[in-house]
């Protein structure tokens, strides 16, 4: 069960998506059974505070969990970036920052690759 506070933030987050223009759907989540909205033409659950993906069968599972995979990898990818980034401001040894630098264009290029096929998958799904 739910306490105050988070039911009162559940209706603040709804009360903002509503005037945000976010549209309250008549689907329900799959998981909490709440309302669903679209908000810039993604479905969400506000109580989960989580995307919700539409699919009619097997195949559009798939569609949406590569999709959706592909997303967190790019995630991923971006948040070692970042730290290796931090590392690199602190070093001074000169063959730290060759491993440093190596690793950075390895995920640079694994990003470039990722956003690739993102876009290779998302205008092949529409």
């Amino acid at each position: 069960m739910a306490s105050d506070e988070e039911e009162r933030e559940y209706m603040r987050r709804m009360a903002d998506a509503l005037k945000s223009g976010a549209k309250m759907l008549a689907d329900h989540c799959p998981v909490c059974n709440s309302p669903l909205f679209e908000i810039n033409g993604e479905i969400w659950c506000l109580r989960c505070n989580k995307r919700v993906i539409k699919v009619r069968g097997d195949e559009d599972v798939d569609q949406a969990l590569a999709g959706i995979t592909l997303s967190e990898v790019s995630k991923a990818l971006t948040a070692k970036l970042d730290a290796l980034t931090s590392l690199l401001k602190k070093t001074g040894e000169i063959n730290e920052i060759r491993e440093i630098t190596e690793a950075i264009k390895s995920i640079l290029d694994a990003l470039e690759k990722a956003s690739k096929l993102q876009k290779d998958f998302t205008e092949k799904t529409r």
